[in-house]
């Protein structure tokens, strides 16, 4: 029963990769493949390399062209693609694997990857929970985990390779496979022995044999239709080879209290957007069983208001309540509930502002989903979901539940596609990053019947009118503290 949980979640998730196929043509294909089985079920590494021959001014060496790397999941009679993306934000092909081990009743694996728009490479030993399809970092490093034991069957099924082929992640199990059209390419190749298919498609499996009986596994096939200029053209997966998604496992470091934002109110007007983004402290309310199907409960919201132009954002003030706001005559209204319980009437005239100066983010590729408005020429994107914050991770919120922790990413709005963060982490407690439309900005309204007062009730929010009760916030927001880790 302990690989039926496992199985039953894989099967709701999984979807074919038939569709699964690289076209990349070259004049020798090597694929390497590793079976790491643990007696139960395995991770099976395969590799494929396209081979070339590069020239310089005096002589010729072989090149690999492309490295495709690719980490599935055998469970003793269903093959899986394991996806990486989602927890990595990268295609599955640009992780490399560089070892795994079953130690302890745990997969470790060992990959390098470079993260989007970063030219450092990452060397880092993961957790594999197959129960949950997630990953979690392993505060070790890899030569300090013991080996597993190597086991060469699976549920009494012993494991057959296709070619025997030299040790690769420092286990057995390993298939090396040469693959070429045309008989040129033994005067440079750099492997060998070369198998030279007979047919459009040489297939690239392992079997499993009990007794008489023989199951063949195929990992994917290559095509080796013939043609003219003797390259083989690419391979593909088959089609009841199915693909699970791999996400950051949810318990990871998160801790309550939660500090979450969502944009609660969009208003365009004149050559900008004003946002309304809410800001709720969240705390554990009903919690059944695991923390992570707690109900959370905020123990103090407020609204805090961005202008957005060309320039970038800025930050208007935080106040108890969502105002309600209106763009007449190229001037922001709006009616305030300050934070001493009184209501007040203020003027923003977009005409004062100085350049934002914020320095744009790169965002991580994960599973955020964004909404877009435009005014004019200018496009503004923010988040869609409501986003939680803690520690080093961020959680998306839905149905006031925890659905998804991701690695950090910063709450920022996109100008024309260019990201800037609203908010900053100051000692666990989230502040605006954006400079603040406050006493220091000398504002002149550029029509002063606009906005000349009316009993003394209207004000100016680039005025001395308006200063944010940062203290007294700070103080709110520190009401609570402390909290359960997950």
């Amino acid at each position: 029963m302990r690989k039926a949980i496992p199985l039953i979640a894989l099967l709701l998730l999984a979807v074919p990769v038939s569709a699964y196929q690289v076209r990349s043509p070259g004049p020798v294909y090597e694929v390497k493949y590793s079976v790491l089985s643990n007696g139960t079920d395995a991770l099976i590494h395969l590799d494929v390399l396209q081979w070339g021959i590069t020239c310089g001014m005096v002589d010729c060496w072989p090149e690999v062209y492309s490295d495709y790397d690719y980490l599935l999941y055998f469970n003793g009679s269903q093959l899986y693609l394991l996806n990486f993306t989602p927890a990595l934000g990268l295609p599955t092909w640009r992780v490399f694997y560089r070892g795994a081990t079953f130690f302890n009743g745990s997969w470790y694996l060992w990959t390098e990857y470079y993260p989007p728009a970063c030219s450092t490479l990452v060397d880092r030993i993961y957790r594999l929970d197959l129960r949950d399809l997630c990953i979690k970092p392993a505060d070790v490093e890899w030569f300090e985990l013991p080996r597993g034991n190597v086991s060469d069957s699976i549920d009494g099924w012993r494991i057959e390779l296709q070619s025997l082929g030299p040790g690769e992640w420092g286990y057995a199990n390993v298939s090396d496979l040469w693959i070429a059209l045309s008989e040129n390419v033994t005067n440079w190749s750099p492997g060998g022995p070369i198998t030279f298919p007979k047919s459009s498609v040489f297939p690239v499996y392992f079997t499993l044999k009990k007794g008489n009986l023989t199951k063949k596994i195929t990992l994917l096939y290559i095509n080796t239709t013939n043609n003219s200029e003797g390259l083989v053209q690419g391979f593909w997966f088959p089609g009841d080879v199915k693909i699970v998604n791999v996400t950051v496992c949810r318990s990871a470091s998160v801790r309550f209290p939660i500090t979450a934002l969502r944009v609660d109110g969009v208003y365009r007007g004149g050559e900008g957007v004003l946002l309304v983004v809410g800001y709720e402290v969240l705390s554990p309310g009903v919690c059944p069983g695991n923390p992570l199907n707690c109900t959370l409960v905020p123990d103090m919201v407020s609204s805090y208001l961005f202008y957005v132009s060309s320039s970038g954002p800025y930050f208007l003030g935080a106040y108890p309540e969502e105002p309600a706001v209106t763009f007449e005559n190229g001037l922001w209204r709006f009616k305030l509930h300050l934070w001493n319980g009184s209501v007040e009437n203020a003027t923003f005239n977009p005409a004062c502002l100085n350049d934002s100066n914020v320095s744009p983010v790169e965002l991580p590729n994960v599973s955020v989903d964004w909404y877009s408005v435009r005014v004019g020429n200018l496009t503004v994107s923010y988040p869609a979901e409501f986003l939680g914050f803690s520690n080093n991770h961020t959680v998306i919120i839905l149905n006031e539940k925890i659905s998804k922790v991701l690695p950090h990413v910063p709450f920022a709005v996109g100008v024309n596609g260019r990201f800037y963060p609203l908010f900053r982490s100051v000692n666990g407690t989230l502040l605006p990053v954006p400079p603040k439309v406050g006493p220091d900005l000398n504002c002149t309204p550029s029509t002063p019947s606009e906005t000349s007062t009316a009993r003394g009730e209207n004000r100016e929010i680039c005025g001395p009118g308006v200063i944010l009760l940062l203290a007294t916030l700070s103080a709110m927001l520190f009401r609570k503290t402390g909290g359960d880790e997950v």
